[in-house]
């Protein structure tokens, strides 16, 4: 679907769009509608190694009393994720924190993490977890912490001249013996940029496609039966296939 795009490296990604810091808007879309966004717009599609659609796999942690699902499900405004991703075509692993910032700012921040570890949490993960949360929140992170859900999907990776793009596809999520997919036909899109306002922003909302309150996570926890109240999500879910 992006054979016609010209390619860029991940150097060239992270030098032109490096958003660790950024402002995120979320859309799915029916395959036809991404088409139809991509063509009116000017990209160019992250690749490797000729490859440039690329498989995925992050843990998310939280308390047993699902705490940080909660917090995002009321809207707090200091909210997190904690979560460990694997680029499972290469096997590396990062723990990653994502904080809420102010006027809907997303600030990510990752260090390495042992693939083999990538279901748990360990010493050194805590400890920078720890300091992250206390330098944004004045606290460190919450215990005990454990994994709650994973998501497995696949990847495409856009670049505008003012955002990034990113194209999820083939998501399921996996809790314990639970499993379950989205539709196939689908496109969990998410723009990120340094403002609200952008190229794809726009292109969107001229082709009326309505931005989309979705969170991997909290979705997942509600479309397993594993969290409740999560109705904010649940037209996001009926867009995926699965409420």
């Amino acid at each position: 679907m992006t054979k016609g795009l010209p390619s860029l490296s991940l150097a060239e990604v992270v030098a032109t769009s490096g958003l660790m810091s950024r402002t995120d808007r979320k859309y799915v879309l029916p395959l036809t509608d991404f088409l139809a966004v991509i063509e009116v717009l000017s990209l160019r599609c992250l690749e490797i190694d000729g490859q440039r659609v690329f498989g995925y796999s992050s843990t998310y942690f939280d308390t047993p009393d699902l705490a940080i699902f909660r917090a995002h499900r009321q809207d707090r405004r200091r909210r997190f994720k904690i979560r460990t991703r694997t680029y499972t075509d290469s096997a590396d692993t990062y723990c990653e924190l994502k904080v809420s910032g102010r006027r809907d700012e997303t600030v990510k921040v990752r260090r390495p993490h042992p693939a083999e570890a990538a279901h748990g949490l360990t010493a050194p993960a805590l400890a920078f977890l720890d300091d992250a949360l206390t330098a944004a929140y004045g606290r460190p992170a919450p215990r005990p912490l454990t994994p709650a859900l994973v998501t497995d999907y696949r990847r495409t990776t856009l670049v505008a001249a003012d955002a990034r793009i990113t194209c999820d596809t083939s998501l399921v999520w996996r809790a314990g013996s639970r499993s379950l997919a989205a539709g196939g036909d689908l496109v969990l899109m998410e723009v990120k940029s340094a403002s609200e306002r952008n190229s794809a922003t726009e292109a969107l909302a001229k082709l009326r496609i309505r931005e989309q309150s979705v969170s991997k996570y909290c979705a997942g926890l509600v479309a397993l039966g594993l969290a409740t109240g999560g109705n904010r999500w649940r037209p996001a879910l009926r867009r995926l296939g699965v409420a």
